[in-house]
This record gives C-alpha cells, structure tokens and sequence, in this order.
C-alpha cells in the first residue's frame, strides 16, 4: 500500500490548478448555463475570504450552509475550506424536523441559505445571534470587493473541515466532523480506484449536502484537476441529454437512479452512454442481476463501492477492474478486518461485521449540545456485514440488524433478495424478519416485478425453492408496485416492517 501523499490544503490546490490551466472550465452548473474555471474560482475564493473575514468569521469559525446545488453554493464550498473556515452543511429538506436542534449544535458564526430555493431549504433557520445572509447576496458582495491578503499560513491537515450530517428519520442525524487532512485521504482513494485526471468530467447530480458527494466529487476533482459537471437534482427525463451535450466521462450513479434507467419506458437511446468510461453505484446495495442488467442495457461498466459518512471509502472497485457481487478491495488507507461478535479476526470466506480504522477516518461526532466525540484513533464498527473473497475483494451480506434468525439460523436478507431477483420477471426484492411462534422469526419477502411481468406469489415461491435452502425460503411473498428507499436510496426496510403490519400479518 502506497504511503500518503504530501498534504496540499484546498487553497494550494486552487492556485496550482489556476496557475497550470487558468481558463479550463471547474465548476458547471447544468441548470444554470454557467461555469466558473480554475482561475474563476481561485479568484473568487479570495474575495470570499475578505468577506467572511469583514462579517466577523475566522479560521476555525462554523458556517452553516443551507442551500441546494448552484453554481454560487459550489464556490462557497471551496472558498469556505480554502480560508480555513468550518463548512458545515445540511440537508433541510431530510432533516427539516432537526433543523434548529442541528444548527444550534453547529454553534455557526454565520448562516448562509438560497434565496432561490423553494420551501424550507429556502429560509434561513432561527439561530440567535448569528447573522444570515442569502448566497447570492453574498457572492455579489465579494464580487464587487478585492481579494484578501494571503493568509501567513496554511490551512493545517489536522484543522476542521467539514460537518457532514447523516440522513435522519425519527432519530437525530449523526454530526461527523472531518479534518482538512483526512478528507484529502478520501479523495486520494477516489482518484486512484477511479484513475482520475485532468482530462475528465464527472457529472454529479446528488446534494452538495451530502458527505458522499464531498468524497467521490468535489474533493477528488480538485486534487486531480478534473470538470465538475452538475445538476440540482436527477432528471430521468434529461439524464441522457446532460451526457449527450456535457459529456461526461465517469457519472455519479446510485442504486435508484440505476432502477430508474432500467425501469423507464423507453429503452436507452443508442450510444446513451457515449465517451463515458464508466457509472459508478455507491450508498446503497445493489442486487447482482439489476447490475448485470443494466450494464447488458446501457453499454457502460457500473463500478461499486462502499463507503460511510464518518469512514470514507471502505472498499471500491476500480476502474476497468470492477468485479460484480463485490464492492471492491479495501480502500487506501484502510484498516479493514472481518471480525466476530467477540472481535476477533475471521479469514477469508467467513462473514462477520466490517470494522475499519485509518487515516480517510472522521475526526469525531457532533452530538446534540455541541459535545464533540473523538472516533479517530480507535476502530469503527460500520453494522454491516460481509466477507472478504480470496481476492481481498469485500462483499456486503446486510446490516447486522436486519439479519433474520430463524430456527437458530442466522439469515441474510440480502442474500435473499438476491436469489429472487434472479427471476427474470423481478425488478427487486426486499426480504425482512417478522415475528414467528414456532421459528422466532420468519422471512416475508416484498417484491416488484418488471413491467408487464404477470408472476405471482406462487411463482415467487415456487422459484425460491430452487434458488435456495429451506430455511432461507419466504414464508410470504407481497406483490407491489415499487419497493420503498429513503433519500440516500437505501431500501427504507422500516417501512416495509409497518407495510406487513398493516396488512395484519399471518
């Protein structure tokens, strides 16, 4: 394993990449018809710095972002972290009941919102004391003002980053805070499994909010001097045209989009997926015959990885190498071991948690109170489950709890899924463990057929009993139309759990 690169804070990157290609094109905004090149954004990042610097924010000081994915939003993510100050971001629109806890955990020095947004991503959340100001507004500001005097140092590896909240539901969202340092981590891995360089433009259309996005875009395209090419959200309907007019040479792709493609009306148009090297599929699992599926429709190598908010990226496949059924071999950087319930190492072939330590590992949590939780140092427990094959190469078996026990048999709720998405009427299958007198538990399996498919729950029952063991087989198979994810396109198994409760069970 190659050792660490030297450490180049966000603002020795932007002056690198101004100075050797000062007219390229960095940051497009697909929605907006405008982009801001190497030189652009350098220089903006600059005026930005006298700003926060005149409204009171040092280095070290917490901005709380409010905004959608705009051309203004992207230059102040880089800006923010080139001065040195905390960028600290949420989803309003997930986490809209979490709000005023999460901004008051933040403790920002400033607020900043989109004007342009619509519902509550579009006003500023009530924090006492602390400014606000519209991104517009302030992008204006700095443009009519000069640039800041450089600052006499660098930006520290070991300085705040980022605070990146997880999704939430009923429970308050996770605050990871991650360091200058560590985050330069994580983009090393996305540049070496995805071979990124200068030459490539990577469309991205998912919340600049999110953790992931930072990890396998904005960042990685920074450090290689690569395009950011981007959208406010996906677009089935304009998906083929942003590659046909952009061209993009890899495109960001999760397991919703990737059901979304394959479900559409209309087959892809011919040469859809023209001049792009390769889709990848993260945040969620996606079942081996939809992979195989859409790479047969679409023409285009899908290359997975796996990877968590305050972890960085697990394991990844490369480019050109991808291996299907598999999320890659580990990550740069990282500790990664299959362990027991006691923590005991298991060999290859043996399914236990995935647990990882490393240098692309979060600094700590921020909890509800502002109380800061180290976690970098010490080992994480991801609750996933999964082996390593003889390869090195990691395969995820299911969250360790949503694993069903039936009759003392430990079963997968993926590997399931699996099996009954190998008929060719599935489009997808979610399996969960409900309640059993006799075994303790049993397995219901939900499952939504391709379209004009006419296979009944007979026929879903007759296929699992050639495709696997008794004891893995559903008790009941439920027919419905789609199966339910939540915003990260995980499948929202909860769910599924009040469905089957609705449906008052055996």
């Amino acid at each position: 394993m190659p050792g660490p690169a030297r450490y180049r804070g966000v603002a020795a990157l932007l002056r690198a990449h101004a100075a050797r290609t000062p007219d390229k094109p960095f940051l497009t905004s697909i929605d907006e018809g405008r982009s801001l090149s190497f030189a652009e954004t350098r220089a903006l990042a600059a005026r930005l710095a006298r700003r926060f610097a005149e409204r009171g924010v040092a280095r070290g000081d917490r901005i709380l972002v409010l905004c959608g994915n705009g051309l203004d939003q992207a230059a102040l993510y880089f800006a923010a972290l080139a001065y040195g100050a905390v960028y600290c971001t949420v989803n309003v629109e997930v986490n809209a009941a979490h709000v005023e806890e999460m901004a008051a955990r933040i403790g920002p020095r400033l607020v900043v919102f989109d004007s342009g947004a619509s519902g509550a991503e579009g006003a500023a959340p009530p924090v006492a004391g602390v400014p606000a100001v519209a991104v517009d507004a302030l992008i204006a500001e700095a443009r009519r003002g000069a640039e800041a005097e450089p600052h006499p140092r660098a930006v520290a590896a070991d300085a705040f980053a980022v605070v990146a909240f997880t999704s939430g539901t009923s429970a308050a969202p996770k605050g990871v805070i991650h360091q200058h340092g560590n985050y330069l981590r994580i983009a090393e891995q996305t540049v070496d499994m995805w071979k990124l360089g200068a030459e490539d433009r990577v469309l991205e259309y998912r919340s600049f909010s999110w953790a992931s996005s930072h990890m396998l875009t904005l960042m990685p395209c920074l450090l290689a001097g690569a395009g950011i090419l981007f959208a406010r959200r996906f677009s089935a309907g304009r998906f083929f045209d942003w590659i046909a007019r952009h061209a993009p040479t890899v495109v960001i792709g999760v397991p919703t989009v990737v059901n979304m493609l394959l479900d559409r009306a209309e087959p892809p148009p011919p040469g859809g997926f023209a001049g792009v090297r390769f889709m990848s599929c993260s945040t969620a699992p996606l079942m081996v015959e939809r992979h195989r599926r859409f790479e047969e429709a679409c023409g285009v190598e899908l290359v997975q990885l796996y990877g968590m908010s305050e972890g960085g990226v697990v394991a990844g496949n490369h480019a050109g190498a991808r291996r299907i059924g598999s999320v890659g071999p580990p990550g740069l950087y990282q500790d990664l071991r299959i362990v027991d319930p006691g923590g005991a190492a298991l060999p290859a072939g043996e399914t236990g948690e995935i647990e990882i330590g490393g240098a692309q590992n979060g600094y700590g949590y921020l909890h509800p109170g502002g109380r800061v939780e180290r976690i970098r140092g010490r080992r994480l427990k991801t609750g996933d489950l999964g082996y390593l094959d003889a390869d090195g190469f990691l395969h995820v078996a299911g969250r360790a709890k949503d694993v069903v026990i039936r009759g003392g048999v430990n079963v997968s709720p993926l590997e399931v899924d699996n099996a009954i998405a190998r008929h060719p009427d599935v489009a997808e299958a979610a399996t969960i463990g409900v309640s059993d007198p006799v075994y303790g538990e049993a397995l219901v399996s939900f499952v939504a057929l391709r379209p004009g498919a006419r296979l009944g729950e007979a026929g879903v029952k007759e296929h699992c009993a050639r495709a696997l063991p008794e004891a893995k087989r559903p008790r009941e198979v439920v027919i419905r139309a789609g199966i339910p994810r939540n915003d990260r396109g995980k499948i929202d198994r909860g769910a599924l759990r009040r469905d089957w409760d609705r449906l008052g069970g055996f």
